[in-house]
C-alpha cells in the first residue's frame, strides 16, 4: 500500500518539514478521536486501511 495522504508520516508525500510538534497536531498516527496525542499509535491513516480491507482505523 502506498498511501497518498500528505498527512499520514508512511507516505512518500508527508513533507519532511512535518517534525514535532507540528506533526502530533496534524498527522494521522497522532490523531483519534478526540484528537488526542497518544505515542503508542503506529497504524497506518483510514486511507491506507480502507485500501488494505480494514473496515476499522484504530479500536
Amino acid at each position: 500500500i502506498q498511501c497518498e495522504q500528505s498527512n499520514c508520516k508512511f507516505s512518500p508525500f508527508h513533507p519532511a518539514s512535518c517534525k514535532t510538534p507540528v506533526c502530533q497536531r496534524t498527522c494521522w498516527q497522532y490523531l483519534r478521536y478526540p484528537e488526542r496525542y497518544s505515542p503508542n499509535i503506529d497504524g497506518y491513516c483510514p486511507s491506507c486501511s480502507q485500501a488494505m480491507g480494514h473496515h476499522y482505523y484504530y479500536q
